[in-house]
């Protein structure tokens, strides 16, 4: 009988070991990828002892492990955000240790999502740090104050609709990597929006862009591509049953939640992925278009952008 209960606890302390591998690889990329709500989410797990005395108290000692763990895997994640496509998070503290402090500050300030105890009083706890705010977010330690430079002059004379309130730049099918302080340029190598352009205190807050992934949905014989939370998308419709060619239509996403771009966003294709298929890179005639309407209604300067396609962080909708 011993030895049997021997082999039950060793059996518990490797599963529990096994756990502490979960927070990276349990939940799928979706339910992990900052991007997705601008919240950095992990699974902590503890497991309860059997010389706790009681099962109160293996519960406590439990979840105080539960959550040390979860700690440790909110700042393995939050070390592998990639800042650009060669800095992550991590590699900015190889530079700069205090940037590590500044984030196991924001870590041990993790607000705990939720906690389970099963029968025997292991604990499982979920912790959320966000990735924007003013306070107390990953943005904080990742960007710093800089000479803020002007928005580029459009470089040939372009028409001005004057009413636009964002940008959506649709990357299509490319493989679009997020990253936290992406580049548009132009395909002769012009920049036309970066951080250097920016507010501090308006990136800190909400971010350069926003990453939707697009979608099908098939409604009768019509398959329309819609902007999942995105309002006023210009979408593709196709008409199956004669063949026509794509009709592009404005489609009104349905919700209450009125998306970063506005009512009435400017819709740019991407031509291609450049900084390993981070950075966006349009057409000369584009970046033309979006800097001309910017310089009425200032939507970059607001950081109103949104980046959408089929694959956001490798994952195809």
């Amino acid at each position: 009988m011993k030895g049997t209960n021997l082999l039950l606890r060793f059996a518990r302390i490797m599963v529990f070991f096994v756990c502490l591998c979960l927070p990276c690889s349990s939940n799928s990329q979706s339910e992990l990828a900052w991007w997705n709500n601008d919240t950095l989410i992990v699974k902590g797990y503890g497991l309860a002892l059997d010389d706790a005395g009681s099962l109160n108290n293996a519960r406590s000692l439990a979840r105080r492990a539960a959550i040390v763990n979860g700690y440790r895997a909110l700042a393995q994640q939050a070390k592998e955000i990639q800042i650009t496509a060669e800095k992550t998070i991590g590699s900015q503290i190889l530079e700069d240790k205090a940037i590590e402090i500044k984030l196991n500050a924001i870590i041990k300030g993790a607000q705990i999502i939720s906690e389970e105890f099963d029968d025997e009083g292991n604990c499982v706890v979920e912790l959320s740090v966000p990735i924007y705010g003013v306070e107390n977010s990953l943005a904080e330690v990742v960007f710093k104050p800089v000479d803020k430079k002007n928005f580029p002059l459009p470089t040939e004379n372009t028409d001005v609709t004057g009413n636009y309130t964002g940008l959506i730049i649709d990357c299509g099918d490319l493989d679009l990597n997020p990253v936290l302080a992406p580049v548009i340029r132009n395909s002769d190598n012009q920049t036309i929006y970066a951080y250097n352009y920016l507010d501090y205190d308006k990136v800190i807050s909400k971010g350069m862009v926003s990453y939707v992934k697009k979608e099908y949905i098939t409604v009768d014989d019509i398959v329309l591509v819609k902007v999942t939370g995105v309002k006023n998308y210009a979408a593709q419709i196709y008409d199956k049953m004669s063949g026509n060619a794509p009709l592009l239509l404005n489609v009104a996403a349905k919700g209450k939640d009125k998306s970063r771009a506005g009512d009435n966003p400017l819709v740019i294709k991407a031509k291609d992925l450049s900084d390993a298929n981070s950075c966006p890179v349009i057409s000369p005639e584009d970046a033309d278009k979006i800097l001309a309407e910017n310089k009425v209604t200032h939507f970059l300067d607001e950081g109103s952008v949104v980046f959408t396609g089929y694959r956001v962080g490798g994952l195809r909708v």
